[in-house]
């Protein structure tokens, strides 16, 4: 079993929020521990300065977007190796544990703005599958 599929579990589990866009805390609980859990979170440039944690000290900074075009590039690279190793039963089983706020949608709406790209590097995958539904959604409501 896999790292992701395991931190995705586990974010689930423990309620950690990953409702997109949320108005209260930004699910950046969870987008930040997602970041530290890739092999390159300790190549960030001055990771120790821009990194905090909450009250509960659980990371809440930083988040995807507010890193380099260069590092954001390097972690779509690693995230989608993740990606692709999770299972049609994986990806179910996290749909049934929160059918509220799923928690691959939160993922890869971290990622919305290389959608095009990460589904490239997707294609043909279980979680590919998965994204291009959600593409294929976002892009009839937005007609």
């Amino acid at each position: 079993m896999n790292w992701l599929y395991k931190f995705l579990l586990s974010a689930v589990e423990n309620n950690m929020c990953t409702k997109c866009h949320c108005t209260t805390c930004g699910a950046s609980e969870f987008r930040a521990t997602l970041l530290t859990k890739l092999k390159i979170y300790n190549k960030i440039p001055n990771i120790t300065k821009i990194s905090k944690t909450n009250n509960n000290n659980r990371f809440i900074s930083p988040v995807f977007k507010d890193l380099e075009k260069e590092i954001q590039s390097n972690i779509i690279d690693e995230i989608c190796i993740e990606l692709k190793k999770l299972t049609e039963d994986q990806l179910s089983h996290l749909e049934e544990k929160r059918r509220v706020y799923p928690v691959l949608r939160c993922l890869f709406v971290e990622f919305e703005d290389y959608a095009d790209h990460v589904y490239s590097l997707l294609v043909g995958t279980s979680s590919g599958i998965y994204l291009k539904k959600m593409i294929e959604h976002s892009k009839s409501r937005s007609i």
